[in-house]
């Protein structure tokens, strides 16, 4: 029997038009340069990804167990291990994987905090969730509101955008550590391909306008607690990206099997 989640809905049809449209491509192309990147310094041995967009027909890595939760808005891809439900409620046991990553799911989510609250459950001590979004203060952001403004139903994100700000909150209330962040993708719809001198223009002068963003994220445990001071966190532009906090220590005799603050790329 199929699962209600993999049912095709218009909604989760129009979601994967526009990531096959040309905005969709643009951004996605951004997104999977980016990600080799971030498996590569965290070194996870299991990945859990949340919905669409999908980023490879075959996922990179194939030592590590990458598990798509198809929601009903995944792409469908052979490829994946996958398992379906919904992201407020998913169906794996605590502490069963070191990476959660959540692309752009946020935003078409009603209950955000109950899916970070998920994310927390299923990773593992020290594990960390990468979360790309799209940024209110993106060119995108105007796009969306042009085509509310049409009353479009091709447009496939009706949900305001959720702010870099917000996401911070939500994850300081769940309990994360905050790592890093970034703004990126600063093409503007209607070219036909990222501009690289509009990415390096963008991270130089004016980060907050990019289409997207990247927010890194620690599952703090409650049992060896942080000790020592915590510099504010910042979504940063790509040239400009620091760690969220200072060199921290845990209470207790082992600190031999902390987890260290990834390093900059």
């Amino acid at each position: 029997m199929q699962h209600p989640g993999c049912q095709s809905r218009p909604r989760q049809q129009r979601a994967a038009v526009w990531w096959n449209g040309r905005s969709g491509r643009l951004l996605l192309d951004r997104a999977r340069d980016m990600l080799p990147h971030w498996i590569e310094r965290l070194q996870p041995e299991t990945i859990l990804q949340l919905g669409q967009p999908v980023f490879w027909g075959l996922p990179p890595e194939r030592e590590h167990t990458w598990v798509l939760l198809n929601d009903g808005f995944a792409l469908p891809s052979d490829e994946y291990l996958q398992a379906y439900g919904v992201c407020e409620a998913m169906p794996f046991a605590a502490m069963r994987f070191d990476l959660v990553i959540v692309p752009f799911c946020l935003t078409r989510m009603a209950n955000p905090q109950a899916v970070l609250e998920e994310c927390w459950r299923v990773l593992r001590p020290e594990g960390h969730v990468l979360i790309m979004d799209f940024n209110p203060g993106g060119s995108l952001s105007v796009v969306r509101r042009w085509h509310l403004w049409r009353r479009d139903r091709a447009w496939p994100w009706l949900r305001p955008f959720l702010p870099p700000g917000r996401l911070r909150s939500l994850l300081k209330g769940q309990g994360f550590v905050l790592r890093e962040g970034r703004y990126f993708q600063y093409t503007v719809p209607g070219l036909r391909r990222n501009a690289q001198w509009m990415e390096l223009v963008g991270d130089r002068w004016w980060p907050a306008g990019a289409n997207a963003y990247l927010i890194l994220a620690q599952r703090r445990d409650p049992e060896r607690p942080l000790v020592g001071a915590v510099r504010p966190f910042n979504v940063r532009s790509g040239r400009q990206k620091v760690r969220s906090e200072a060199p921290v220590a845990y209470a207790g005799p082992d600190p031999e099997n902390t987890a260290p603050c990834p390093k900059k790329s």
